[in-house]
């Protein structure tokens, strides 16, 4: 009998040990989507057409003179700084209200456009954004693809 309860004892041992590894794995997993931005492509070299990414369905274009409500609604809680530069092209730099986001420039050239990209628009009120991992902007080129 006690070599029966010694069995036993070794095989819950073994389980707790391995929902241990299981849930440190998910938890790892879970932490390293934390940390990335919204993907653009699963292979960086080939060109990806703003169109056909995901990403567009989220997009608010924001390289233009003024925005439309939808635009304003999504930018809640940053604001957009836009300098000509002598070559023609226009700085553009997006900086939250929230002090944990880190201020994104972008140098958008003739014929580029820039998309703030809003995945929630439900996370942000009385300009405030609270969800900083679903806001970024993708610059598109003449073409309409994604510049790397």
């Amino acid at each position: 009998m006690k070599k029966n309860s010694t069995i036993i004892v070794i095989v819950i041992i073994i389980l707790i040990i391995i929902v241990l590894l299981i849930v440190s794995g998910a938890k790892k997993q879970n932490n390293l989507g934390n940390n990335s931005v919204i993907p653009t492509s699963q292979n960086s070299n080939a060109p990806v057409l703003f169109s056909s990414s995901p990403l567009s369905q989220n997009a608010f274009l924001i390289s233009t003179p003024t925005y439309d409500v939808a635009t304003q609604t999504a930018l809640n809680g940053f604001n957009v700084t836009k300098n000509t530069q002598a070559d023609g092209s226009m700085q553009i730099t997006l900086n939250s209200q929230n002090p944990e986001y880190q201020t994104q420039t972008y140098n958008v050239k003739p014929g580029e456009k820039l998309y703030f990209i809003e995945a929630m628009l439900g996370d942000d009120s009385n300009n405030e954004d609270r969800n900083l991992r679903d806001d970024t902007a993708v610059l598109v080129d003449a073409n309409g693809y994604i510049v790397q």
